[in-house]
């Protein structure tokens, strides 16, 4: 299958006062039509820049360094940013972390959906833009969608305003939807709605979807790809089951393995961490950035070279040592 989203070689910067911080280093992806890519790590690892890239969104003093991303055979960073815009939100849109940022709170939730659909399908009149919204809200699963269409977001609760983002970025029939962190300020119930709602909204329009978390729990359940990001790289990229089964880096086991276990409403045992803290970005180690904080570090060629993403295991990895190659003694 051919894909829908190619990235290439991708490298954001932000110029700070104490030199260039290369917050994305070189990485690289794609993602199909009707699959779903998971990019996981943790706060610092570059997951939002990336998406903020490819919707190019980058403000100053950021900047997209160099990469190419391809959607379906247009390379996005040779565009003009009008040609952009009628593709950012129509056929590439992003859901953001925290609705009640994106959502402007003088203006109903009705008006700001119409707002979307008035920009990218011209020559609607006002009442077919209208019923659109409504139709959107229904869509998404919001009860009383003809109330809530009058309604400011600040009426509204977590969950419910997550979902008039949603129907907002899906109001035009995008190919691609990018979810930031999309239920990170959600109760567990309310998380698995909107999951189950995104996973419905894909298989019915077959749109590829990136979903940006540090919840392993949400990409086991939710994706058919991971890229797993350590400070600004992807150290190993995958299918869910062969991440989950076989994990290659020491990063991503430690990920995998931090994750709570419940038997009969019961933990079982005390939560595995991760040691140490992410490096600085702007004096990052020489050799390896996770090496502080791997068990498996050796000084050569750990400290000396920094890893290149390989095949292994059918997929890939930026380990000296990959967990699979190790001979446990």
């Amino acid at each position: 299958m051919p894909n829908l989203l190619e990235v290439k070689n991708l490298v954001t910067e932000f110029k700070t006062d104490a030199g260039v911080l290369r917050a994305v280093d070189n990485i690289s992806f794609s993602v199909q039509k009707g699959r779903t890519l998971g990019i996981v790590g943790e706060s610092g690892s570059g997951k939002s820049v990336t998406s903020l890239s490819i919707m190019r969104l980058i403000q100053k003093p950021g900047r997209i360094a160099s990469g190419h991303f391809i959607f379906e055979d247009k390379n996005l960073l040779e565009l003009s940013e009008g040609q952009m815009r009628k593709i950012r939100g129509n056929e590439i849109a992003m859901i953001f972390q925290e609705p009640m940022t994106s959502l402007n709170p003088v203006f109903t939730c009705g008006n700001q959906i119409e707002e979307v659909i008035a920009l990218h399908q011209k020559g609607l009149s006002r009442s077919e833009r209208k019923n659109k919204a409504i139709e959107m809200l229904k869509k998404v699963g919001i009860p009383a969608p003809e109330q809530r269409y009058s309604e400011y977001p600040h009426q509204l609760s977590g969950g419910m305003r997550q979902r008039v983002m949603i129907a907002m970025a899906i109001s035009c029939g995008p190919k691609l939807l990018i979810a930031d962190e999309p239920t990170t300020a959600l109760d567990v119930t309310i998380q698995a709605q909107i999951l189950d709602l995104m996973r419905q909204l894909r298989e019915q329009e077959g749109m590829g979807l990136i979903l940006i978390t540090h919840d392993l729990g949400v990409v086991a359940e939710m994706c058919d790809d991971v890229a797993v990001m350590y400070a600004g790289q992807i150290v190993e990229f995958g299918s869910v089951q062969n991440i989950f089964a076989n994990p290659q880096h020491p990063y991503t086991k430690g990920l995998i393995d931090s994750i709570p276990h419940f038997e009969s409403g019961q933990r079982l045992e005390r939560l595995n961490t991760i040691s140490g803290l992410v490096p600085n970005m702007l004096n990052l180690p020489q050799g390896c950035r996770f090496g502080d904080r791997c068990s498996y570090f050796k000084q050569v060629p750990c400290g000396q070279t920094s890893p290149e993403l390989i095949e292994q295991n059918g997929g890939q990895v930026a380990c000296h040592f990959p967990l699979q190659n190790l001979v446990k003694g």
